[in-house]
């Protein structure tokens, strides 16, 4: 399998894999996640169970005659909570493949995601948020993490981070995926209270922990991103301007990146939940039908 470095790249590797993914949505009533959904099934990546009160549904074309499809499925259950955990159900029950946020509080997912009797998180792993960008002028996407979850992670969650971002790479196609640990600078400042962590992480990479990849940090964005403007830091970084994978060093940092890349340089982002059972699209209402689209096929390929 060769490299997937786009997006459009992504959902031409899916169609021509020619196999649909069962997707349950959790409270299926938005026209955003509608949309989503409805373009994976007209693409042929997924089968889709709409969850949730029909009556709220904000996409009356859904019921047309040309638009609804045999692989759609509407469960009609009006309760978000009931709909959420008919939705968990599911996907832990082997039913569907991928569990998709519809309509419902986040708090209120997690906590069916988290149920240690009917939940889909594996016992003693780390949840996280595991994203993919394409920005216009990087040469390839890039995995990063975490924007979501973890507000300021410790060690065990940075390295399951990595190692989720890492996954993911491969999953991609990318054989020896490129890992940046992102600070402000190239300078391990033993001052900031996360730099221990990045060294203990860099150890453990030369210990052969990671496995094949290469990894290197502290590294500032440039260093990771940019060729041209890392080289004239004149910084030796087996990285340099080529980057797959930025691990930030808390979420502020990632949420703010990706944000502000989205806004101004009109960047689209895909991303999981990652840890538990199966793929999670655990998108918000803001983001677009594409960003959401994007998101059903990564967990298409992470499947």
């Amino acid at each position: 399998m060769e490299s997937i470095t786009s997006f459009l790249e992504l959902t031409a590797h899916l169609r021509s894999v020619n196999s649909r993914k069962r997707l349950a949505v959790a409270n299926a009533v938005d026209s955003h996640t509608l949309d989503a959904v409805l373009k994976a099934v007209e693409m042929g990546i997924v089968e889709a169970f709409l969850i949730g009160d029909v009556a709220s549904i904000e996409s009356p074309h859904l019921f047309e005659e040309h638009v609804l499809s045999p692989f759609v499925h509407i469960i009609d259950i009006p309760d978000i909570l009931e709909a959420t955990k008919e939705a968990v159900r599911m996907v832990k029950s082997g039913e569907a493949d991928i569990l998709m946020k519809g309509l419902v509080n986040t708090d209120v997912l997690l906590r069916v995601i988290l149920d240690k009797e009917k939940g889909i998180l594996k016992p003693g792993t780390v949840m996280s948020y595991n994203s993919v960008m394409e920005v216009p002028k990087y040469h390839k996407l890039i995995i990063f993490s975490d924007p979501v979850v973890i507000p300021s992670p410790n060690l065990v969650q940075r390295t399951a981070m990595i190692k989720y971002a890492i996954t993911t790479a491969n999953k991609f196609g990318i054989k020896k995926p490129k890992i940046a640990l992102i600070h402000a600078t190239e300078v391990a400042n033993p001052k900031i209270h996360y730099m221990q962590d990045y060294l203990d992480i860099m150890q453990m990479w030369r210990e052969g922990e990671f496995g094949d990849v290469i990894m290197d940090g502290p590294l500032d964005i440039f260093l990771a991103l940019d060729f041209e403007k890392g080289s004239i830091k004149n910084v030796p970084t087996p990285v340099l301007g080529d980057a797959d994978v930025l691990i930030f060093p808390n979420f502020e940092c990632a949420n703010t990146f990706y944000k502000g890349l989205s806004l101004f340089a009109g960047a689209e982002m895909c991303g999981l939940l990652q840890g538990t059972d199966k793929p999670v699209v655990l998108t918000s209402r803001s983001e677009s039908v594409d960003s959401k689209f994007y998101s059903i096929a990564m967990a298409c390929v992470m499947s």
